[in-house]
C-alpha cells in the first residue's frame, strides 16, 4: 500500500465520486493515484437507499436530464421518467380541512400551457415568465468558473439575465411579473420548497433554473437512488482510483500555507491536491488549523459570515398492500402539502428562532411514495423542512426515552395532517415507522445542527457571490456548488477542471458535451 497520492478526496458522496472520476478520465491513475476516504460503510452520503424489513426507502426522490454526464462517465442507468404529473401541490384550508389539488405537468410546454389554460388572466405574464427562464438557463454556457477580468466582462454582456438575478431572490423574481392570479404565484413558488428554503429566502437564479431543468424531464433510478453511488464507486475501481470506508479523517494536514495530505486513522496519507465534500463548516472548523489562512483573508471573511442551511424531520412509512398509492396519484416526484408560501416563510423564522413550525392552521411538508413509482413494498416518506435543532440532539445523547417519545409525537402530528387533507385512513394501514430527527442527521452527515446542504443558497452566497472552491491553502479545494445530484455531479467536474488547467470544461462552468 502506498500513501503517497497526487490526490486525496473527503467524502464518497455524489460529489467526491464525480471528482474521483473526472480526475480518473483525465490523469493516469499509475503516476498520478487517488484516493477517497469516507466515513461511512457504504459510498453515497445523502444519496442512497435504506431498508427496513423489506421496505426499502430513498434518501433522494428526483434527479432531471443527467444522460451528458452519465455518457462523459461512461455509465448507463435504468431511468423511469415522471412523464404525466411532475408534483402535486395540496393547497390545504385548515378551517375546512380540505385541500385543493394542482398538478404540476411533466414538461416545459405542458406545465407552460397547463398553466395559461388555468389562468388565462395572466397568459401573457406566464408566457414571458418561461421565456425569460430558458434565455436564463440558456445562460449558464457562458459562466466561467474562474473567470479572468475579461471574461467577466464577457459574461456581463452575454448573460445579463444571470448578472440581473444574482442579486435577487426567487420572491423577487416572482413579484417582478405581477401576476394576477393569487394562486399561480402559489403554484409557482412551489419549486422554492426543492431549494430547502422560502421564496423569500432562496437565491432567484437556484430555484429558477432548477425549475426549468427538472420540468423538462425528471427521472428516478428503477432500483432505488443507491444504484447511482453504485455505479460510480464500480466505474471508480475499473479506473484504478482507491476507496477507503470506515475512515474517518482526523485533520488536513499543511505546510507553509500549502496542503499537505491528511490524517486519518493515526495514518498521514500525502497528497499534492486535497478535495473535502465535507460539510465546509465541519472541514474549516474541524479538520483544518485556520491558521493557514490569514486572518484578514477575504475568503475566511467570506466564509465567516456563511450560515448553515437547516435540518429536516423525516418519516418514513411501510404501508400494508391494501392501499393503492398509485391510484390516488403518488406516482409523482413530490407532493407538498401547504397552507400556502406565507406558512413556509414563517416556518423559516421559527427556524432562525432555533423553534419547529407545528400548528394545525399552518403546515408545511412534502410526501413521496418512491413504491408507487417504481414498485416494491408500499411505502410513503413524509418530509419536513426546515426543522430546527432544538433540544434533539442533547435529549439523543442524554435522555433517549424522551426523545424517542418526542420525536414519536412529532411524527404523529404530520401523520395526522397527511390523513386529514391527503390520505384519508393513513394510520390503519402503517405497518413499519422510521424517523429521522436533525439529531440523525447531525451523526450521520457530521453536519453542524444536522444541516442537510451546507451552506444557505441565499443571493449572498449563490452564483457569482459563492464561497470560492479554490481556499487560500495552495491545493486545498471545496467544490460546494449547491445541493441536488446534478449540481453535485457538475461541481466534480468543476474542481477538476481548476486543478488540470480547464482539461474538462476549458473553464467553463457547466459541462458542455460534443453532441
Amino acid at each position: 500500500m502506498n500513501n503517497k497520492y497526487s490526490l486525496i478526496i473527503i467524502g464518497a458522496g455524489m460529489t467526491g465520486l464525480s471528482t474521483a472520476l473526472a480526475w480518473l478520465k483525465t490523469h493516469d491513475s499509475i503516476s498520478e493515484p487517488l484516493l477517497i476516504l469516507e466515513k461511512e460503510p457504504t459510498p453515497g452520503g445523502c444519496v442512497t437507499t435504506f431498508a427496513r424489513e423489506g421496505y426499502l426507502f430513498d434518501t433522494v426522490q428526483i434527479i432531471p436530464d443527467i444522460s451528458d454526464l452519465l455518457e462523459f462517465y461512461g455509465i448507463e442507468m435504468n431511468l423511469a421518467a415522471y412523464e404525466k404529473t411532475y408534483a402535486r401541490l395540496f393547497l390545504a384550508d385548515s378551517k375546512s380541512k380540505t385541500a385543493k389539488v394542482i398538478p404540476i405537468a411533466s414538461g416545459r410546454e405542458n406545465f407552460e400551457e397547463v398553466l395559461i389554460s388555468r389562468y388565462s388572466e395572466d397568459e401573457k405574464k406566464i408566457r414571458r415568465f418561461f421565456k425569460y427562464g430558458r434565455k436564463l438557463l440558456d445562460e449558464l454556457e457562458h459562466l466561467k468558473t474562474e473567470p479572468t477580468p475579461f471574461q467577466g466582462l464577457c459574461i456581463l454582456i452575454k448573460c445579463p439575465r444571470i448578472v440581473k438575478q444574482s442579486f435577487h431572490t426567487y420572491k423577487d423574481y416572482l413579484h417582478s411579473y405581477k401576476f394576477k392570479n393569487h394562486e399561480l404565484i402559489e403554484v409557482l413558488d412551489l419549486f422554492s420548497s426543492f431549494s430547502n428554503l422560502s421564496g423569500n429566502r432562496c437565491a432567484a437564479l437556484l430555484t429558477t433554473c432548477a425549475m426549468m431543468t427538472t420540468v423538462k424531464g425528471s427521472f428516478r433510478p428503477r432500483s432505488g437512488f443507491i444504484q447511482f453511488p453504485r455505479e460510480l464507486k464500480k466505474k471508480v475501481l475499473e479506473f484504478g482510483g482507491e476507496i477507503k470506508t470506515s475512515a474517518s479523517v482526523d485533520s488536513i494536514t499543511t505546510r507553509n500555507g500549502k496542503v499537505t495530505g491528511v490524517l486519518c486513522g493515526g495514518t498521514h496519507y500525502s497528497a499534492e491536491y486535497v478535495v473535502s465534500t465535507a460539510d465546509t463548516f465541519q472541514t474549516i472548523n474541524g479538520l483544518l488549523d485556520t491558521k493557514s489562512i490569514r486572518e484578514k483573508d477575504p475568503w475566511l471573511k467570506k466564509f465567516k459570515k456563511a450560515e448553515h442551511s437547516p435540518s429536516s424531520f423525516t418519516i418514513h412509512l411501510g404501508l400494508d398492500n391494501s392501499i393503492d398509492l398509485k391510484e390516488m396519484g403518488f406516482d409523482c416526484g413530490y407532493n407538498v402539502l401547504t397552507t400556502g408560501r406565507k406558512t413556509h416563510e414563517k416556518a423559516f423564522d421559527l427556524w432562525k428562532q432555533n423553534k419547529m413550525l407545528m400548528s394545525d392552521s399552518e403546515f408545511h411538508l412534502a410526501v413521496i411514495s418512491p413504491s408507487a413509482m417504481t414498485g416494491g413494498k408500499n411505502n410513503l416518506i413524509i418530509h419536513v423542512t426546515p426543522a430546527a435543532m432544538g433540544n434533539w440532539s442533547l435529549l439523543r445523547n442524554d435522555d433517549y426515552n424522551k426523545y424517542t417519545e418526542l420525536k414519536n409525537k412529532t411524527a404523529e402530528f404530520y401523520i395526522n395532517k397527511v390523513e386529514e387533507y391527503m390520505i384519508p385512513n393513513l394510520k390503519k394501514h402503517i405497518k413499519l415507522t422510521n424517523i429521522s430527527t436533525p439529531a440523525t442527521y447531525e451523526r450521520y452527515l457530521g453536519t453542524s445542527h444536522g444541516a442537510n446542504n451546507d451552506m444557505l443558497s441565499t443571493p449572498g452566497n449563490f452564483g457569482m457571490f459563492r464561497l470560492p472552491t479554490r481556499t487560500p491553502v495552495k491545493g486545498l479545494f471545496l467544490p460546494k456548488f449547491s445541493h441536488g445530484i446534478w449540481p453535485c455531479l457538475q461541481a466534480g467536474l468543476q474542481v477538476v477542471d481548476m486543478i488540470s488547467g480547464g482539461r474538462i470544461m476549458n473553464g467553463n462552468s457547466k459541462y458542455q458535451s460534443d453532441r
